[in-house]
């Protein structure tokens, strides 16, 4: 069970290596959806079929149009710098946790899983933040036929941004994401400790020895994921944008570009142009993402914790 365990200590290298291992392998896997979610973040015209302006009108056509004008490998763009996001991520995320539920959270306690996990949000966002800008432009610009291509390699856009744009380019967004991200930890955590005492109370989805059996842990994550992400996507998408700013100009044939000069500015000019919903375009494959990393991410961590134990 996620949270320290006197009984089930790990050494701190284990726990890391089982973070990395769960960032990697739903990364690995999950990666077309969030390419996906990205492109209806960026978009300002409406996601609705009966749109005749939007370049991205409905899941199915987004794939088709991403298949057909960057090829199969459009739907991994920005893979690279997001396996390194992900990755840097899961190792603080999870390490982070562990640690710090040692200390404050022996109780398990619905609270010190909620601050933990905002804390362990925050501490990770920050250290893979770059990586998250570098894979949004990466996804943004597109990767066959944008003649106006700016980045080749992760290198490369990193020192192409801070030395166009300034060194704060790679954390554009962050104060978003520390904001989004923290809360949206900590809920994960929250949610997943919760349903997982709901289940091993009940009997129901454990091995016995209370502990969630591997389908407790894929459903403990999965509605972890679910509501945790809905709750905060607004900002997500508010992030999103934020990333893009001074990147105008690479996202050709994408359609309308969108400027803004901060989070609440963002906020206020979609809520003025585009409408309240237009704050969650993209959630539909977002949710789906968060449902399906969050249950995979919670799953191989677990697995690889006791392979190492």
């Amino acid at each position: 069970m996620v949270g320290f365990n006197k009984n089930e200590s790990l050494s701190t290298y284990k726990i890391m290596i089982a973070g990395a291992a769960a960032g990697a392998v739903t990364r690995a896997l999950f990666q077309p959806i969030d390419v996906i979610k990205i492109k209806f973040q960026l978009q300002v015209e409406p996601i609705k079929l009966t749109s005749t302006i939007s370049k991205y009108n409905s899941l199915l056509q987004a794939v088709k149009t991403i298949h057909y004008e960057e090829g199969l490998k459009g739907l991994w763009a920005g893979h690279n710098p997001g396996q390194i996001l992900s990755i840097s991520y899961g190792i603080v995320n999870f390490t982070a946790f562990e640690i710090l539920t040692k200390y404050f959270g022996k109780e398990r306690t619905g609270l010190s899983h909620l601050l933990c996990g905002t804390i362990s949000g925050i501490t990770a966002t920050v250290v893979s933040f770059p990586f998250d800008t570098v894979r949004t432009r990466f996804v943004a610009e597109g990767r066959r036929y944008n003649t106006t291509k700016q980045y080749k390699t992760i290198y490369h856009s990193l020192i192409t941004m801070v030395k166009h744009e300034g060194l704060r380019a790679p954390f554009k967004g962050l104060s978003t994401s520390l904001i989004q991200a923290g809360p949206l930890s900590g809920l994960v955590f929250l949610t997943h400790n919760f349903v997982s005492k709901l289940f091993i109370e009940t009997k129901l989805l454990t091995t016995g020895a209370s502990k969630l059996n591997l389908s407790g842990n894929m459903v403990a994550g999965a509605m972890s994921g679910f509501i945790a992400k809905t709750l905060v996507y607004p900002l997500d998408m508010a992030r999103k944008r934020l990333q893009i700013q001074g990147f105008q100009h690479a996202r050709q044939n994408f359609g309308l570009n969108f400027y803004c000069k901060g989070l609440f500015n963002c906020i206020k000019l979609v809520l003025k142009n585009e409408g309240f919903f237009a704050l969650f375009k993209g959630w539909t494959p977002s949710v789906i993402k968060a449902v399906l990393t969050t249950a995979s991410h919670f799953v191989i961590y677990e697995e690889t914790c006791k392979l190492l134990s």
